[in-house]
Formats: structure tokens, C-alpha cells, sequence
């Protein structure tokens, strides 16, 4: 069978020899299993695999054009996946993309490791198992899947729902004289915005004379999911931006400019240093978000209010915070030995929200 099938050893690994169209193709199996081998150089024979040389970059176009097309990806989607596609071709710049092996995605990402979270180098390896699932089953140009193979650093998925107590949360916003740290402290901590949301968020989002944020679509922006929404402003906060905030445009950094970057700005850098220097580490966008939702949602906020005040579906909500509703004595006792008792008037609706808000400067009673 395998002879027949022209399948041959290079090394450890199993090779395949088959002639499509008239011509020769010499096609990496990237399998040292003979069973293994004998399945794939049959799916290659039934559907044969169409000569390509180009890269992954010259794909990523055509890629997210497919997604976008069939609706699978939003904007943001195809922005993000652009992105990280681009930074894996230019990781092999001069190997084509039916020749990436299974070594080099592993390696990639094992690189990735190194400089950002592995949760989120996760997500980078399940962006490029998608692009190669399609360079498999619609461009036809490749047997198998390299992103598949990658072994990952197991994530701590609990983990990744840490959150701030009031006293580091406080701590962190009073330690830094720096206006830009404390306007993205204040948009995770008292807003759950989300990272680009920080960097995109602009002056006429906020509207302070009735206590509002709102998260809207602008020309280089658009939420996720494509809804805007708008979120109660806490007092500390607003008194804030009565100082900070600028007449118009880009709240933070609003002579950078958008180029090929992921971000138009990314203040990952400064904000790293800082946590570090008050050894809280641990602590990113996406812990302020946590953080946020989760003292809301130990002070007995409604699960609904605090998913449209994230942008999130209410059962991905309830999932991650529905346990932090109150009765679980240990953690209210971890955000605030006594909490307020509920507030129904955290509504979006009413202009004076945020002197109501859990996150405004009262006592508890």
C-alpha cells in the first residue's frame, strides 16, 4: 500500500511522491507514523494538493477576505487576525506556506512565550490552526496542519479571572502622578473597558453632565460585536476628567496616529514598569475588567447590568461571576469587610448614576 502510494522516508519522517496534472510533487506527510502516513497520502490522492510557493503573508489577504465574505470574522476580528498571521509570516518570511513546518510553528510560538502571556500566545497558535485549516480545506495547497501540533503551556483558566481587592485597586490609581497610567487605571477599574477600547476611547465618549461613557463606533474603531453601549460613571472618576479630559479627539496619546500596528497606541510598556514597581505584576487590562465586574457583582449588582455594561453575553456573564453574588461570605469579605448594601439606581438611564455607583466614594453604612 505505501509503495503504491509513493510513500518514502526522509529521515524519521514519511514523504509522498505523487504526480498531479503532470507534474511532480514531492509532499511532507510531517509524520514518522507508517498508519499515520498511509491515511494522509490517501486524502492527498483523492483530493489532490495544488502546487503553491507563495508565503503566508501573500495569503493573509485572501484569508480574511474569505472570513469577511462568509461573515465569520467582524472587523475587529479581521484587524486582529491580520495582525498576529502577519507576525508568524514574518517570523519565515522565505518559506512558503505549504512548507511550514511543524518546528517552526512550535517554535513561534515558543518565542511568543517570551514576551506576552500564554493565553494569549494561545489564542495567536489558534488564529494560524484557522489559516492553515483553510489552506487545507479551500486553497487546497496543504495535507496538514502545523498549528495543531503545538504543545502549549497549560493555562490556568481560573487564574486568568483574577481580580483586584478595593484596597490594591485604590493603591494602584493613588501611587502614579502620571495623568495618562491613572485615565487607564480609571477606564479598567471603574469602566471594564477593554484594552483597545482604552486606546480608542475619545473625549466625546464621556459625558459628564449626566454621568455617562459611552462606547461608540468612530472611524478607526467599532466594538465588539458592533455594540455600542454606555456605562455609569463613578464619581472619583468623573471628578477626574473634569481635570484630564481633552476637548475632542483621542484621549490618550492624541498625536499618534494609526499605521500597521496592531494598536494605534500600546501602552503596555508603561503600564508593565508600573505595576511592577508597586509588585503587582499579575495585574493587566484584563484583571481591571475582572476587577470590576466582580465588585459589582459581590455588592449584588444584576448579572444583566454588569454584561451590557462590559459589551459581554450575559451567559458568558453569569458563567464567570454568578459564584461572586452575594452569600459567598469569603468573598465579600475579600473585596470590603462591610459592603454597601445594592443600589437599584445603577441604571444607565438615570442622569445621576454615578453618585449612586458602587464605585463612588461613600462609606460603607
Amino acid at each position: 500500500m505505501a509503495k503504491r502510494l509513493g510513500i518514502y522516508k526522509r529521515g524519521d519522517v514519511f514523504w509522498m511522491s505523487h504526480r498531479h496534472e503532470g507534474k511532480r510533487q514531492w509532499i511532507s506527510l510531517q509524520t514518522t507514523d507508517m498508519a499515520e502516513a498511509v491515511t494522509r497520502a490517501q486524502e492527498i490522492r483523492d483530493r489532490p494538493i495544488t502546487p503553491f510557493k507563495g508565503t503566508i503573508c501573500d495569503l493573509i489577504p485572501k484569508f480574511i477576505a474569505f472570513k469577511k465574505r462568509n461573515n465569520i470574522y467582524s472587523r475587529d476580528s479581521q484587524e486582529s487576525k491580520f495582525y498576529i498571521l502577519r507576525l508568524l509570516g514574518n517570523r519565515f518570511p522565505d518559506v512558503p506556506a505549504a512548507s511550514i513546518s511543524d518546528k517552526q510553528v512550535q517554535l513561534w510560538y515558543d518565542e511568543l512565550t517570551k514576551e506576552i502571556e500564554p493565553s494569549t500566545a494561545e489564542s495567536y497558535v489558534m488564529a494560524a490552526r484557522s489559516f492553515f485549516k483553510w489552506c487545507i480545506d479551500i486553497e487546497r495547497i496543504r495535507a496538514t496542519n502545523p498549528a495543531r501540533s503545538v504543545r502549549l503551556i497549560r493555562v490556568d483558566r481560573k487564574a486568568r479571572l483574577r481580580f483586584c481587592t478595593v484596597a490594591q485597586r485604590d493603591a494602584l490609581i493613588a501611587n502614579t502622578e502620571d495623568a495618562s497610567l491613572k485615565f487607564i487605571l480609571y477606564c479598567g477599574f471603574y469602566a471594564g473597558l477593554r484594552k483597545n477600547e482604552i486606546i480608542e476611547a475619545r473625549a466625546d465618549w464621556f459625558d459628564l453632565k449626566n454621568g455617562l461613557l459611552h462606547v461608540r463606533k468612530t472611524n478607526t474603531f467599532r466594538p465588539k460585536d458592533r455594540d455600542e453601549r454606555s456605562i455609569p460613571l463613578a464619581k472619583t472618576f468623573a471628578e477626574f476628567l473634569r481635570t484630564h479630559l481633552p476637548k475632542d479627539g483621542f484621549c490618550l496619546k492624541p498625536d499618534v496616529r494609526h499605521g500597521l500596528a496592531r494598536y494605534r497606541y500600546d501602552f503596555r510598556f508603561p503600564f508593565e514598569e508600573y505595576v511592577k514597581t508597586q509588585e503587582m505584576v499579575w495585574v493587566t487590562p484584563h484583571v481591571m475588567r475582572h476587577t470590576f465586574a466582580s465588585i459589582l457583582a459581590s455588592r449584588g449588582v444584576s448579572i444583566f447590568k454588569i454584561s451590557e455594561w462590559l459589551g459581554d453575553d450575559v451567559r458568558v456573564t453569569q458563567r464567570h461571576y454568578a459564584k461572586l453574588l452575594p452569600g459567598d461570605r469569603d468573598i465579600e469579605k475579600l473585596i470590603e469587610d462591610n459592603p454597601p448594601a445594592p443600589d437599584d439606581a445603577h441604571s444607565p438611564s438615570n442622569p445621576q448614576v454615578y453618585t449612586a455607583s458602587p464605585y463612588a466614594d461613600r462609606q460603607p453604612a
